[in-house]
């Protein structure tokens, strides 16, 4: 076995050992968190449920003392009190039905009816002068109803005559909650040892079959919690409520609970598939081995070492020399793709040889690669980033001057140069990606630069290798989430539409700036499915609100250019508008001026579509493209919303923008467009624009994007933020 292969099965060796190790922490790491988690969610769960209940018998203990003190004024006459207490069992819906009990027992009911008391022992509690519940027990009226009485003393010239009785279905009014609730486990309530409600498919012996003694163990503790199996994150929380039922929440139906098998699986699969990998791969090396030993390391075109010879270099005499500080440089030809469209490929060979032979001149001893069709590598030795910048420096400055090329013209070339130092990483594969990444940076900002990889420049692009990481399962993780920010309406003096954006939280990364992935689902085309998500999503949410009794809003949300070429956009707003059925009148589909300038035709062809679906269309950040006015004559669009430079420089720019931002709402009024000027963060602010003929606002003076349950609360009025 030769040393090179010896090497690439020691790092075969050490990269599956890494991968199983990762794993086996990726799994316990997962196990932890979901742990952590279904046990965090199952005891918030069961106090959040405790403490309803506390308080919803506590008012309906206040509103009996209302209807005790007045009782003395009706006692005299039964007809009277029957009467009393039927109004009042009315107006309080949450009592299945109130009575007043004399001392000697006899039942007087809202409804008339008459019996003798069943609850002895509240009754008697309720004499003495307490506030008593009772057990549960079938209601007179109703057998099919188990109730509990709440019962409290009735007092006439501070003396006792009678004890007021309300009765509830407790096991109402825990269902309700769980009816608004997204429950991450299982509720049950308990009076005394009997179930008295339950959210659940099984009963609570079924999923706990010794809940019981657990329960029993629970009096010298109000609330707590035990672990039915912790490996799987199985747990039953419990809680004493003020009138004496148990509540209990079992995780088992908690959903986090699903990525413990996926992360075995996917962790198992993965260790399995790696051992595969390394297998095939330490097999295939020793046939390739075989054959490099036969092949040449040298590029034919220009006779410079090729980036096989670099990889041999940089293991077996560049790392022998780690105590001297040195540089890898990324070199590209500027636009060579450009160039060799319009000379052809035969030229643009004589290019690249005339390239070398000058490249190679100026780095005089240092190791010089070709490693891609107009890349180059260079390993320079250097004490500092000022002299490593001073060596790339006489590289830029040797293109100057053109390259000769017989008869033809001669033809000026600009390189871009990524530096990446050893203290960065040592090792190649991390060099390289690095310095071809800063080559990258240098091209996009336009060629014949030189940009240095520094601390925090890796940092960044660590960073940005994570994001695009967890970015690729962001959205089947349901990591999104939307959030909205008002629009106030002037005329209204009111809120009266709601923005939708984006944003993602990462259980890695932690809360991601849509700044720093918004471009990357751009890049990547992940806007496709995102911006099908997110249209859905805001359909479903436009139902809720509207089953909670809203209905005068509109919801307003972006329109990427990859969306708009797909072909099948309009089809996925059909099909998601017939799912959801949600009212299209209460869409805005919002538009940047750049994602139509790109093709009139079809984006015309587009908003004229949707806006015979019923959704409405918005020119988002106007004012800031050259062709606004012409597409505001040829485009259907129904609201424009003005760019915030213009109101952030109001009062910065001498009055340019000012004067601009008020020809615009006079052209879009005129145009009998609704308006919507963004950015507006003060009072003086929204006032100057008031008095330009603004007739929508937004900014974060009106508010700050908010979850859905903050926005909704806030329409039809309006406190600045």
């Amino acid at each position: 076995m030769t040393k090179r292969q010896l090497i690439i099965h020691s790092l075969l060796l050490v990269i599956f050992t890494t991968i199983v190790f990762v794993s086996i922490a990726n799994y316990s790491s997962t196990k932890e968190y979901v742990q952590t988690s279904v046990k965090r969610e199952t005891t918030e769960l069961v106090s959040s449920f405790a403490n309803e209940s506390n308080r919803y018998s506590y008012e309906r203990i206040v509103e009996l003392e209302l209807i005790a003190d007045y009782l003395p004024k009706v006692l005299q006459d039964e007809k009277e009190l029957v009467l009393y207490l039927n109004k009042q069992n009315k107006k309080m819906p949450f009592f299945a039905g109130l009575s007043f009990i004399q001392k000697d027992g006899s039942v007087l009911t809202a409804d008339g009816y008459e019996f003798h008391v069943k609850q002895e022992e509240s009754f008697k509690k309720a004499l003495r002068g307490e506030v008593a519940f009772s057990e549960t027990f079938n209601l007179h009226q109703d057998p099919n109803q188990k109730v509990t009485a709440i019962s409290l003393p009735v007092y006439e010239n501070n003396k006792i005559v009678g004890v007021l009785s309300g009765v509830v279905n407790m096991a109402d009014v825990i269902g309700a909650m769980t009816e608004e609730s997204r429950l991450p486990g299982s509720v049950f309530l308990l009076n005394k040892a009997e179930v008295v409600f339950s959210s659940a498919e099984k009963s609570i012996k079924d999923l706990v079959p010794d809940y019981m003694k657990m329960v029993d163990s629970t009096d010298a503790n109000k609330i707590g919690s035990f672990e039915i199996d912790k490996n799987d994150a199985h747990f039953l929380a419990y809680a004493h409520t003020w009138n004496d039922f148990i509540i209990l929440v079992d995780s088992s139906v908690n959903p986090d609970r699903a990525q413990l098998n996926e992360a075995r699986w996917q962790n198992g699969f993965i260790i399995f598939i790696t051992f595969a990998v390394v297998i095939a791969i330490a097999l295939y090396v020793r046939h390739l081995e075989n054959q490099k030993r036969n092949m040449m390391k040298r590029d034919l075109l220009t006779g410079l070492a090729n980036g096989v010879q670099m990889e041999d270099d940089f293991h077996e005499t560049i790392k022998e020399q780690e105590t001297s500080p040195f540089a890898m440089y990324f070199v590209s030809i500027d636009s060579f793709n450009e160039w060799k469209e319009r000379i052809g490929y035969q030229l643009s060979d004589q290019i690249i040889f005339a390239f070398s032979k000058k490249i190679r001149h100026v780095v005089g001893k240092s190791p010089l690669y070709r490693v891609g069709e107009e890349e180059f590598l260079i390993i320079h030795y250097a004490d500092s980033r000022r002299e490593h910048e001073r060596f790339a420096s006489r590289i830029i400055n040797a293109m100057e001057y053109p390259v000769h090329m017989g008869g033809e013209a001669p033809i000026w070339l600009t390189v871009s140069i990524g530096i990446c130092p050893s203290d960065i990483g040592k090792d190649m594969d991390t060099m390289l990606l690095k310095a071809s990444y800063v080559n990258d940076e240098a091209r996009k900002k336009g060629g014949n630069q030189i940009i240095y990889m520094d601390a925090e420049l890796a940092r960044v692009v660590e960073q940005n290798r994570l994001i695009h990481k967890e970015l690729e399962h962001a959205l089947e993780r349901e990591e999104f989430y939307l959030v909205y920010q008002p629009i106030y309406e002037i005329a209204s003096d009111s809120i009266v539409s709601f923005e939708t954006l984006m944003r993602w939280k990462s259980p890695i990364l932690g809360e991601v700036y849509p700044s720093d992935f918004i471009p990357l689902v751009e890049e990547n085309n992940q806007i496709i499915p995102i911006g099908r998500w997110l249209i859905r999503k805001v359909a479903l949410q436009i139902n809720a609100w509207q089953k909670e009794g809203y209905e005068n809003f509109t919801v307003t949300l972006n329109v990427s250019v990859k969306q708009l070429e797909d072909p099948e956009f309009i089809n996925d707003v059909r099909k998601i508008l017939r799912e959801t059925k949600v009212a299209t009148s209460k869409l805005i589909f919002e538009m940047t001026e750049s994602v139509i300038a790109q093709n009139i035709d079809d984006s015309a062809n587009v908003l004229s579509t949707l806006n015979s679906l019923g959704i409405k269309t918005a020119l988002d950040d106007f004012g800031t493209g050259y062709s606004s006015l012409s597409i505001l004559r040829m485009l259907p669009f129904q609201y424009i919303k003005i760019d915030r430079a213009f109101v952030w420089e109001m009062e910065s720019d001498g009055g340019m923008s000012k004067s601009i931002l008020k020809g615009v709402l006079k052209i879009a009024n005129d145009l009998q467009l609704e308006t919507i000027v963004e950015g507006v963060e003060t009072d003086s602010q929204l006032e100057q624009v008031k008095q330009m003929g603004a007739k929508r606002i937004q900014g974060y003076y009106i508010s700050k994007p908010v979850d859905p349950v903050s926005a909704i609360n806030r329409l039809g009025v309006f406190e600045c933020y």
